[in-house]
This record gives structure tokens, C-alpha cells and sequence, in this order.
């Protein structure tokens, strides 16, 4: 197996660090991110340590902030000379309360969708040096919930916020978003980088953990009852994995994968290119200034 640099934010816990230990074992250079720095150091030792590869680097920054993205980026930028796979694993959850972020942004969506296109489009450059670059971005089957066109006005729910409407969204426009990256790329000519979503299904991971204490009462109640259906997040890491590295899925690209590696179908009933354009000109008005 070619051995490739990988970055693998949210790293420290749940998915992306099954995802960061299952490419370290397998030998590639491995960058771990993190917001907190102890967390990702305690992760850094211990994925050292199960994978005997010193090959791993850590960072950290707060994505619900687009200067902090554009710091994580710029630090890579700096350190490394390419970057084979970028895994835009990172997520949360907020509670019923909108929060906002210092920037004025919701923090859901901007932890879930601007960040993950912000870093992306930072991380071009050193992407395109690879001959397999590679984006992947966990979606959820979540964004089932945000598949309505009524919210495009009101992009950050400032008049319209629901916890559960947040999340569902924030999943659909990072997945409209990704789409969006990589028509732009092929209409670009840039075929050597793929730019895919993959769906984790229900795992046990800290999401939103933070904010769990403010979660509606309903969802504090279905949570419960939805544990025992809750599987390993070893199962979506080691998919993450396999699409960051597989020959099986070279140059397939625009594709949403399950937990399991198979491509799905998704659910378009609102995608047009009109709704489309509405909400990359607003990712991108938000993006735009840290890309300079």
C-alpha cells in the first residue's frame, strides 16, 4: 500500500480517532485534530502507541471559528509540502438554545458546513500536488431532516432555530456544499482530486456532548431508547479509512457512501441549482475573506 499524509480533524475521540488509529496502524503519516489541546495529546500518545507508527502529528483549533480554520490551514500549509487525503470529520450538536459564535455565526452551522468548506477549498493547493488527492466529508443521515428549500432565506435560522432543524440542515448543506466543490473542480479540469460524503450511522461518539445537558426533553428520552442500536464507531472509522486510501474507489468522485462503504442514493427533492447557487454564494460570502 502507497503510504499517504492524512489529516483527520476530530481525531481526538469517537470516529475520526478510529478513523486516525486504523490509517496509523496501517503506516501513513497521520495529522490528528482537535479544540482541546489535551485531549489531542492524550490522543497522539495512545494512537502512537496501538499503532507503533510515530508518524503522527497533532493540531488544534475551534472550528465554530473560520480564523481559527484558516490558522489550522495555514499551519499545515506551512509544514507540509502536499496532502494526500483530507477527512472533514469534525461535527457537534448544539442545544434548544440558538448559540452564536464570536464571528456571529450559529455555531452548528458553522462548525458543520462552513469549516468543513472553508478548510477544504485553504487546502486545495496542497491537494492537488498528490496524484490521488482525496476530500471526504461526514455527512449525516440527518440531513434527511433539512431537506426543505423553506430555510434558504434564513440560511442560520436566526428566526427559525430548532435543534433538531439545525443539525438536519447544517448535514444537507455541507452535503449540497461538497456537491458544489466538486462540479467546480471538474469544470476546472482538476481531475486528481475526488471530493466524496459518507453517511456513519448511528455511533457512539461524543457529539454535542456539551451541550447535551440542554437538548430538548425528547431527544434526551430517544437517545436512551436508540442505544442499544448505537454501534462501535470502529465501523464508520474503518470506512473512512478504506475511502482515504482504497485503489477500490480511485477516481470515483460526487459519490455518498453508508457506514459499510456501499454508495447511496440520496435524497435530492429539494436540490436544484438555483437553491444550490443561494447557499454556496452565502458559504462562500462567509469563506471568502479567509481565503485571501
Amino acid at each position: 500500500m502507497e503510504l499517504k499524509t492524512i489529516l483527520v480533524t476530530g481525531a481526538n475521540s469517537g470516529i475520526g480517532y478510529q478513523t486516525a488509529l486504523t490509517l496509523a496502524k496501517q503506516g501513513h503519516h497521520v495529522i490528528i485534530h482537535g479544540r482541546n489541546e489535551q485531549k489531542v495529546k492524550t490522543a497522539l500518545a495512545e494512537i502512537k502507541e496501538q499503532s507503533g507508527n510515530e508518524a503522527i502529528d497533532s493540531v488544534t483549533a475551534d472550528l465554530s471559528l473560520m480564523s481559527e480554520v484558516k490558522k489550522l490551514a495555514d499551519h499545515i500549509k506551512n509544514k507540509y509540502d502536499h496532502l494526500d487525503t483530507l477527512i472533514n470529520n469534525a461535527g457537534s450538536q448544539m442545544g434548544k438554545e440558538r448559540i452564536v459564535t464570536a464571528e456571529g455565526h450559529e455555531k452548528t452551522m458553522a462548525i458543520n458546513t462552513f469549516a468543513p468548506l472553508l478548510l477544504s477549498k485553504s487546502l486545495l493547493s496542497l491537494l492537488t500536488k498528490s496524484a490521488d488527492g482525496r476530500i471526504i466529508t461526514v455527512s449525516s443521515a440527518s440531513y434527511n431532516q433539512g431537506t426543505s428549500d423553506q430555510y434558504l432565506d434564513d440560511i442560520e435560522l436566526e428566526h427559525s432555530y430548532a435543534f433538531g432543524r439545525a443539525y438536519g440542515l447544517s448535514k444537507l448543506y455541507v452535503l449540497w456544499g461538497m456537491w458544489h466543490l466538486n462540479r467546480e473542480l471538474q469544470e476546472k479540469g482538476i481531475k486528481n482530486v475526488t471530493v466524496n460524503c459518507m453517511e456513519p450511522g448511528s455511533a457512539l461518539t461524543h457529539l454535542g456532548s456539551e451541550q447535551a445537558q440542554s437538548r430538548p426533553l425528547w431527544m434526551k428520552i430517544l437517545l436512551v431508547l436508540w442505544l442499544p442500536m448505537i454501534r462501535n464507531p470502529k465501523i464508520p472509522g474503518a470506512t473512512n479509512a478504506w475511502l482515504a486510501t482504497s485503489n477500490d474507489v480511485h477516481g470515483l468522485t460526487g459519490m455518498f457512501f453508508d457506514s459499510r462503504g456501499r454508495i447511496e442514493k440520496e435524497n435530492r427533492q429539494y436540490y436544484s441549482q438555483e437553491n444550490d447557487q443561494k447557499l454556496w454564494d452565502y458559504c462562500m460570502k462567509i469563506c471568502e475573506p479567509f481565503l485571501k
